[in-house]
């Protein structure tokens, strides 16, 4: 459970209150939004998700996944990327990642396994990967999957004029996390332009969708040698810019690896 202090992001007790009423219309717009998200007093606690491997396999780089913020509906049903289309499909996250060899949870579809079932693989580590992988949101708070509050776009208008205080508190976690376990050789995708921006090196090309749409913006970060590129987010996983950059990433790490 992930909690926010309200009246510190909030200090004014107008906008505070403005806050709570925008608050009340974010939670309505989605029946799975109620179920992980509450305001206790000025607190405001939620749920979210992320997947960190529990030890590194030194042999393998690590494939750090940096996307924008979580489905309330994955997040209640205990599954990551579990489905899209209003339900009508299991996500595509999980079908690209074992196309390009990513992950693979076994041999068949892996539309084959329930999206609980492939939880259940993930965190027991029943899977091929080339890589330690890392599935990270840049915003840990979840956001409705459609309307005015949506995505991260929705997460802007939930916070208002108070927004960059929340990517900077978001910005310093991720970054904690990523220095903490980045090495040489690793490489990390980010899928959404505001945690591009806030996470690329001054020298890294500026987000430019035309360009994230038809080849990843490559850059290095740091002095770890580590590469970092904007991807398509992912609704737009099956196109080619994503399947070329996975599976060179693939590629490269299975050739390293012999």
């Amino acid at each position: 459970m992930c909690s926010l202090a309200v009246d510190l992001v909030f200090p004014d007790e107008v906008d505070r209150q403005k806050f709570h009423e925008r608050l009340d219309q974010f939670a309505a717009a989605d029946k799975f939004t109620q179920q992980v998200i509450r305001l206790d007093g000025d607190t405001l606690r939620f749920e979210s998700e992320s997947f960190l491997p529990p030890r590194l396999v030194s042999e393998r780089p690590s494939l750090f996944f940096v996307v924008g913020n979580p489905a309330p509906e994955s997040i209640a049903r205990r599954s990551m990327y579990a489905f899209e289309g209003n339900g009508a499909r299991q996500h595509r996250f999980w079908k690209v990642l074992h196309m390009t060899g990513v992950l693979r949870f076994s041999e068949d579809d892996p539309d084959m396994h329930s999206p609980e079932a492939k939880m259940n693989r993930l965190f027991a580590g029943q899977y091929g990967s080339p890589f330690n992988l890392h599935i990270v949101p840049f915003f840990s708070l979840p956001s409705p999957p459609g309307g005015p509050w949506s995505g991260v776009a929705g997460l802007r208008r939930l916070f208002g004029k108070q927004f960059p205080v929340i990517m900077q508190m978001e910005l310093a976690l991720v970054k904690g996390l990523l220095e903490t376990r980045l090495r040489h050789g690793d490489s990390v995708l980010i899928s959404q332009k505001d945690a591009y921006m806030a996470i690329k090196p001054d020298a890294a090309p500026d987000y430019n969708p035309r360009a994230a749409r038809t080849a990843a913006l490559k850059s290095w970060h740091g002095d770890a040698d580590v590469t970092l590129a904007c991807i398509p987010p992912t609704r737009l996983f099956y196109s080619t810019a994503i399947r070329s950059i996975l599976t060179s990433l693939v590629e490269q790490a299975t050739s390293n690896a012999k």
